[in-house]
């Protein structure tokens, strides 16, 4: 670690350091049916897909992915899958039960071993990710929100993923300039070129395998301790 810069690492939450249990769709049609509507997990995809295009980011002060934005979301997509309005306030409830809870996701298994590394290495540790203000919660339930340093979520700062804000609250947080952090996540444009456009270095995470050892530059890695060998080489992607 003498020769590299890399003071923190940055990570995004879901499908980076966990994911459902069950396709997020699929869990919409379980809720859509408890309260009479249609158990389609496809007919939910597409009426997500659609209410996350129409609704705006702010919705009268409520910022996207936070629980009072997600009222609206959820109104949406239940009318869509055939639940009555009388029964959007309780399935609203229901859908943030099931979200907020531990029980709804794994932890990947490679994550504890990670974390613990990055503690070994001395480095800061900041979870960054466009989620609700339930995700220090969260993270608590699921036995990693201890073993950070802080979770920032954008529906608290009022900025999400890739806008350069967000970053700039996680770089205000550990104290430390762009160039000295490493950011990794699942997705290229909210993960690696939010970041990149925050002078801050990237790593894209390819659980699926669907790239070679690099993507438009950008160093691929399969699961989190493909970092482990970027850091201590320092071999990463950078906006400069």
């Amino acid at each position: 670690m003498a020769t590299s810069p890399i003071k923190a690492v940055f990570l995004d939450a879901g499908n980076t350091l966990f994911t459902e249990h069950k396709l997020r769709a699929d869990l919409y049609a379980d809720i859509a049916g408890e309260f009479g509507g249609a158990v389609d997990g496809g007919r939910a995809k597409e009426a997500m897909a659609l209410a996350f295009e129409e609704l705006p980011q702010s919705i009268d002060g409520a910022f996207r992915f936070s629980l009072a934005w997600f009222r609206h979301f959820n109104g949406k997509v239940f009318s869509t899958l055939g639940v009555a309005e009388s029964q959007m306030d309780t399935a609203h409830a229901r859908t943030v039960e099931i979200f907020e809870s531990p029980a709804t996701y794994r932890v990947f298994d490679e994550v504890p071993a990670l974390l613990e590394k990055l503690q070994a290495l001395d480095l800061q540790i900041g979870i960054v990710s466009n989620w609700s203000e339930g995700l220090p919660d969260l993270c608590k339930g699921l036995g990693i929100g201890d073993k950070v340093d802080f979770i920032i979520a954008s529906a608290d700062v009022c900025a999400e993923k890739p806008d350069e804000a967000i970053y700039a609250r996680a770089l205000f947080r550990c104290g430390l300039s762009a160039e000295e952090v490493l950011h990794v996540g699942d997705r290229m444009d909210r993960d690696v070129r939010g970041a990149l456009s925050a002078g801050i270095r990237a790593v894209y995470l390819d659980r699926k395998g669907q790239h070679d050892a690099t993507r438009e530059g950008i160093p691929v890695i399969r699961d989190l301790l493909g970092i482990i060998p970027h850091l201590e080489t320092a071999t990463f992607a950078s906006s400069s």
